[in-house]
Protein backbone atom coordinates (compact mmCIF):
# COMPACT_ATOMS: atom_id res chain seq x y z
CA UNK A 1 0.00 0.00 0.00
CA UNK A 2 2.81 2.36 0.94
CA UNK A 3 4.60 1.47 -2.31
CA UNK A 4 1.56 2.38 -4.41
CA UNK A 5 1.12 5.65 -2.48
CA UNK A 6 4.76 6.58 -3.10
CA UNK A 7 4.43 5.84 -6.81
CA UNK A 8 1.26 7.94 -6.92
CA UNK A 9 3.04 10.91 -5.33
CA UNK A 10 5.98 10.55 -7.72
CA UNK A 11 3.57 10.51 -10.67
CA UNK A 12 1.89 13.71 -9.46
CA UNK A 13 5.28 15.44 -9.08
CA UNK A 14 6.33 14.36 -12.59
CA UNK A 15 3.07 15.66 -14.06
CA UNK A 16 3.50 19.00 -12.26
CA UNK A 17 7.09 19.36 -13.49
CA UNK A 18 6.13 18.55 -17.07
CA UNK A 19 3.20 20.97 -16.93
CA UNK A 20 5.38 23.76 -15.55
CA UNK A 21 8.04 23.21 -18.21
CA UNK A 22 5.38 23.22 -20.92
CA UNK A 23 3.99 26.54 -19.69
CA UNK A 24 7.44 28.13 -19.46
CA UNK A 25 8.52 26.87 -22.86
CA UNK A 26 5.25 27.97 -24.46
CA UNK A 27 5.61 31.43 -22.92
CA UNK A 28 9.18 31.80 -24.16
CA UNK A 29 8.19 30.57 -27.60
CA UNK A 30 5.33 33.06 -27.86
CA UNK A 31 7.54 35.90 -26.63
CA UNK A 32 10.18 35.15 -29.25
CA UNK A 33 7.58 34.95 -31.99
CA UNK A 34 6.12 38.31 -30.94
CA UNK A 35 9.51 39.99 -30.85
CA UNK A 36 10.51 38.60 -34.22
CA UNK A 37 7.27 39.64 -35.87
CA UNK A 38 7.60 43.18 -34.48
CA UNK A 39 11.17 43.57 -35.70
CA UNK A 40 10.49 42.06 -39.11
CA UNK A 41 7.35 44.07 -39.72
CA UNK A 42 8.67 47.44 -38.53
CA UNK A 43 10.13 48.26 -41.93
CA UNK A 44 6.92 47.20 -43.68
CA UNK A 45 4.87 49.45 -41.40
CA UNK A 46 6.91 52.59 -42.18
CA UNK A 47 7.09 51.71 -45.85
CA UNK A 48 3.29 51.56 -46.07
CA UNK A 49 2.91 54.81 -44.13
CA UNK A 50 5.35 56.64 -46.41
CA UNK A 51 3.56 55.37 -49.50
CA UNK A 52 0.17 56.54 -48.23
CA UNK A 53 1.48 59.95 -47.20
CA UNK A 54 2.49 60.83 -50.75
CA UNK A 55 -1.21 61.46 -51.42
CA UNK A 56 -1.27 64.08 -48.64
CA UNK A 57 2.03 65.88 -49.23
CA UNK A 58 3.09 68.32 -51.92
CA UNK A 59 6.12 70.18 -53.19
CA UNK A 60 5.65 73.96 -53.25
CA UNK A 61 7.26 76.33 -55.77
CA UNK A 62 6.91 80.12 -55.97
CA UNK A 63 8.08 82.79 -58.40
CA UNK A 64 9.52 85.55 -56.25
CA UNK A 65 8.96 89.29 -56.46
CA UNK A 66 12.71 89.71 -56.02
CA UNK A 67 13.41 87.42 -58.99
CA UNK A 68 14.10 83.70 -59.08
CA UNK A 69 12.09 81.00 -57.37
CA UNK A 70 11.76 79.43 -53.94
CA UNK A 71 10.72 75.93 -53.05
CA UNK A 72 9.57 73.91 -50.12
CA UNK A 73 6.95 71.44 -49.05
CA UNK A 74 3.39 71.34 -47.75
CA UNK A 75 0.77 69.05 -46.23
CA UNK A 76 -2.86 68.74 -47.38
CA UNK A 77 -5.13 69.35 -44.38
CA UNK A 78 -8.63 69.25 -45.91
CA UNK A 79 -10.35 67.27 -48.65
CA UNK A 80 -11.19 70.47 -50.56
CA UNK A 81 -7.54 71.38 -50.99
CA UNK A 82 -6.23 73.52 -48.14
CA UNK A 83 -2.49 73.07 -47.59
CA UNK A 84 -0.33 74.07 -44.61
CA UNK A 85 3.29 75.13 -45.14
CA UNK A 86 5.90 77.49 -43.71
CA UNK A 87 5.50 81.20 -44.28
CA UNK A 88 9.14 81.58 -45.28
CA UNK A 89 8.52 79.20 -48.21
CA UNK A 90 5.96 81.54 -49.81
CA UNK A 91 6.65 84.93 -48.22
CA UNK A 92 7.73 86.74 -51.39
CA UNK A 93 5.60 84.96 -53.98
CA UNK A 94 4.40 87.05 -56.90
CA UNK A 95 0.66 87.85 -56.75
CA UNK A 96 0.24 85.61 -53.73
CA UNK A 97 0.32 82.47 -55.86
CA UNK A 98 2.24 79.20 -55.70
CA UNK A 99 2.43 75.90 -57.55
CA UNK A 100 1.89 72.65 -55.67
CA UNK A 101 2.75 69.23 -57.06
CA UNK A 102 1.79 65.70 -56.04
CA UNK A 103 4.23 62.88 -56.75
CA UNK A 104 3.06 59.75 -58.55
CA UNK A 105 3.79 56.77 -56.30
CA UNK A 106 4.35 54.37 -59.20
CA UNK A 107 6.56 56.76 -61.17
CA UNK A 108 8.17 59.42 -58.94
CA UNK A 109 9.38 61.38 -61.97
CA UNK A 110 5.75 62.20 -62.80
CA UNK A 111 3.91 64.91 -60.86
CA UNK A 112 0.43 66.39 -60.95
CA UNK A 113 0.58 70.17 -60.63
CA UNK A 114 -1.94 72.76 -59.47
CA UNK A 115 -1.86 76.47 -58.87
CA UNK A 116 -2.74 77.64 -55.38
CA UNK A 117 -3.68 80.89 -53.66
CA UNK A 118 -1.75 81.96 -50.57
CA UNK A 119 -4.30 83.03 -47.96
CA UNK A 120 -3.79 86.48 -46.48
CA UNK A 121 -2.46 86.35 -42.94
CA UNK A 122 -4.97 87.06 -40.16
CA UNK A 123 -3.18 89.67 -38.08
CA UNK A 124 -5.34 89.16 -35.00
CA UNK A 125 -2.61 89.93 -32.49
CA UNK A 126 -2.39 86.32 -31.30
CA UNK A 127 0.84 84.33 -31.14
CA UNK A 128 -0.33 82.39 -34.19
CA UNK A 129 -0.11 85.44 -36.43
CA UNK A 130 3.64 85.52 -35.80
CA UNK A 131 4.26 81.83 -36.42
CA UNK A 132 6.19 80.70 -39.47
CA UNK A 133 3.07 79.19 -41.04
CA UNK A 134 0.90 79.90 -44.07
CA UNK A 135 -2.13 78.32 -45.74
CA UNK A 136 -2.61 77.68 -49.44
CA UNK A 137 -5.84 76.84 -51.28
CA UNK A 138 -5.49 74.65 -54.35
CA UNK A 139 -7.37 75.93 -57.41
CA UNK A 140 -9.39 72.79 -58.05
CA UNK A 141 -12.76 71.24 -57.26
CA UNK A 142 -11.12 67.85 -56.97
CA UNK A 143 -11.31 65.89 -53.71
CA UNK A 144 -7.93 65.45 -52.02
CA UNK A 145 -6.69 63.15 -49.28
CA UNK A 146 -5.86 65.14 -46.13
CA UNK A 147 -3.37 64.08 -43.50
CA UNK A 148 -4.79 63.18 -40.11
CA UNK A 149 -3.66 65.37 -37.24
CA UNK A 150 -2.00 63.82 -34.19
CA UNK A 151 -3.99 64.73 -31.08
CA UNK A 152 -1.52 63.37 -28.54
CA UNK A 153 1.73 65.11 -27.68
CA UNK A 154 4.87 63.44 -29.01
CA UNK A 155 7.18 61.67 -26.57
CA UNK A 156 10.92 61.44 -26.02
CA UNK A 157 12.40 58.97 -28.51
CA UNK A 158 9.20 58.61 -30.53
CA UNK A 159 9.97 57.47 -34.03
CA UNK A 160 8.41 58.70 -37.27
CA UNK A 161 9.19 59.98 -40.76
CA UNK A 162 9.45 63.31 -42.55
CA UNK A 163 8.30 63.90 -46.11
CA UNK A 164 9.56 66.92 -48.01
CA UNK A 165 11.27 68.39 -51.06
CA UNK A 166 14.95 68.73 -50.05
CA UNK A 167 17.17 70.56 -52.56
CA UNK A 168 14.25 70.59 -55.02
CA UNK A 169 14.63 66.85 -55.64
CA UNK A 170 10.92 66.10 -55.34
CA UNK A 171 9.05 64.27 -52.59
CA UNK A 172 11.49 62.31 -50.45
CA UNK A 173 10.99 60.60 -47.10
CA UNK A 174 13.49 60.18 -44.27
CA UNK A 175 13.67 58.82 -40.74
CA UNK A 176 13.05 61.11 -37.76
CA UNK A 177 13.18 60.58 -34.02
CA UNK A 178 11.97 63.00 -31.35
CA UNK A 179 15.09 64.25 -29.58
CA UNK A 180 13.15 66.68 -27.40
CA UNK A 181 9.34 66.97 -27.49
CA UNK A 182 9.24 70.54 -26.11
CA UNK A 183 12.16 72.79 -26.94
CA UNK A 184 11.38 76.44 -26.24
CA UNK A 185 13.30 78.72 -28.59
CA UNK A 186 13.12 82.02 -30.43
CA UNK A 187 12.34 81.96 -34.14
CA UNK A 188 12.72 85.11 -36.21
CA UNK A 189 12.61 85.92 -39.90
CA UNK A 190 14.41 89.23 -40.23
CA UNK A 191 13.89 90.11 -43.90
CA UNK A 192 10.53 90.14 -45.65
CA UNK A 193 10.24 92.16 -48.83
CA UNK A 194 6.47 92.57 -48.78
CA UNK A 195 6.10 92.68 -44.98
CA UNK A 196 2.99 90.51 -45.14
CA UNK A 197 3.66 89.37 -41.58
CA UNK A 198 6.31 89.47 -38.90
CA UNK A 199 7.70 86.14 -37.74
CA UNK A 200 9.21 86.91 -34.37
CA UNK A 201 8.28 84.93 -31.27
CA UNK A 202 9.48 82.47 -28.66
CA UNK A 203 7.54 79.23 -28.74
CA UNK A 204 7.80 75.45 -28.40
CA UNK A 205 9.22 73.26 -31.13
CA UNK A 206 9.63 69.52 -31.52
CA UNK A 207 13.33 68.79 -31.78
CA UNK A 208 14.14 66.02 -34.27
CA UNK A 209 17.07 63.82 -35.15
CA UNK A 210 16.43 64.16 -38.88
CA UNK A 211 18.36 64.93 -42.10
CA UNK A 212 16.64 68.23 -42.90
CA UNK A 213 17.81 70.34 -45.85
CA UNK A 214 16.55 73.45 -47.68
CA UNK A 215 13.27 72.42 -49.30
CA UNK A 216 12.11 70.29 -46.36
CA UNK A 217 10.52 73.41 -44.87
CA UNK A 218 6.75 73.13 -44.70
CA UNK A 219 6.78 69.35 -44.96
CA UNK A 220 5.31 67.05 -42.35
CA UNK A 221 6.74 65.10 -39.47
CA UNK A 222 4.47 62.07 -39.15
CA UNK A 223 4.27 59.53 -36.34
CA UNK A 224 4.32 55.74 -36.72
CA UNK A 225 0.57 55.78 -37.43
CA UNK A 226 0.97 58.27 -40.26
CA UNK A 227 -0.55 61.17 -38.30
CA UNK A 228 0.74 64.71 -38.71
CA UNK A 229 2.73 65.54 -35.56
CA UNK A 230 4.46 68.69 -36.77
CA UNK A 231 5.58 70.91 -39.65
CA UNK A 232 9.32 70.78 -40.32
CA UNK A 233 10.53 74.37 -40.18
CA UNK A 234 14.30 74.75 -39.74
CA UNK A 235 17.56 73.05 -38.85
CA UNK A 236 20.33 73.98 -36.46
CA UNK A 237 22.82 76.68 -37.45
CA UNK A 238 25.57 78.34 -35.45
CA UNK A 239 25.03 81.46 -37.57
CA UNK A 240 21.35 81.38 -38.37
CA UNK A 241 21.28 84.81 -40.01
CA UNK A 242 23.92 83.74 -42.54
CA UNK A 243 22.82 80.13 -42.97
CA UNK A 244 26.32 78.98 -42.02
CA UNK A 245 27.87 76.22 -39.92
CA UNK A 246 25.06 73.71 -40.17
CA UNK A 247 24.69 71.07 -37.46
CA UNK A 248 23.24 68.06 -39.26
CA UNK A 249 20.77 65.81 -37.47
CA UNK A 250 19.21 68.58 -35.40
CA UNK A 251 15.96 69.94 -36.81
CA UNK A 252 12.84 71.66 -35.49
CA UNK A 253 9.14 71.20 -36.23
CA UNK A 254 6.13 73.29 -35.23
CA UNK A 255 3.94 70.90 -33.18
CA UNK A 256 0.46 69.75 -34.19
CA UNK A 257 -1.17 71.71 -31.36
CA UNK A 258 0.12 74.98 -32.84
CA UNK A 259 -0.93 73.92 -36.35
CA UNK A 260 -4.51 73.33 -35.17
CA UNK A 261 -4.59 76.69 -33.37
CA UNK A 262 -3.28 78.47 -36.44
CA UNK A 263 -5.75 76.85 -38.84
CA UNK A 264 -8.81 77.36 -36.62
CA UNK A 265 -8.49 81.14 -37.03
CA UNK A 266 -9.46 80.71 -40.69
CA UNK A 267 -12.58 78.70 -39.91
CA UNK A 268 -10.99 75.62 -41.43
CA UNK A 269 -11.79 72.26 -39.85
CA UNK A 270 -9.03 69.68 -40.08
Amino acid sequence: MKKHKALYLILIVVILVISTLAILLTGCFKKNITENVTIENANLVFSKIAENLLDSTVTVTCNLSSGGTSGGSGVVITSDGYVITNYHVVQNAINGRATVAFTDKENPDITTRYTAKILEEKNDGSKYSKMDLAILKIDSNQTFIPAQIKSEAVKWGEYGIIVGNPKQLGSLCAHAMVSNPKRTMSHNIESTYNQAKEVKLTTEFIMLDAPVNPGNSGGGFFDSNGKLAGIVTLRQYDKNDKNEYVTFGIAYAIPAESIVGYVKRYGITM
